[in-house]
């Protein structure tokens, strides 16, 4: 089996860059091998600009969230279903059979 490649190696990262004449944020896409030093505002023109740290975006599977609940979670969610109406299995064969004797009546 070949080996397969990362799934990122062709992402660029955003860099982001404040202006020194408006203060707007200007984002910039690049290869980390060739960061600019500055660019040019795209709200007002400006050329004097300077690299900020940006926030960075984390996307987690959804099985990766649920391994991070507290092992508590579960229970309380089995506790809550236990006093739940609607988790008794016998709930909508009980309710059949109330219908049904009282038409019979």
């Amino acid at each position: 089996m070949p080996a397969r490649a990362p799934a990122d190696r062709d992402a660029v990262p955003i860099y982001c860059y404040r202006c020194g004449g408006c203060d707007c944020l200007t984002d910039a896409f690049a290869p980390v091998s060739n960061i600019p030093e500055r660019v040019v505002c795209e709200h007002c023109g400006s050329k004097e600009t300077h690299r900020v740290i940006s926030s960075v975006a984390y996307h987690a599977s959804q099985s990766s969230r649920t391994a991070r609940l507290d092992p508590k979670y579960e229970k309380m969610v089995d506790s809550a279903m236990k006093k739940s109406a609607s988790a008794d299995e016998n709930r909508l064969i009980e309710r059949m059979q109330r219908r049904s004797s009282e038409r019979k009546q």
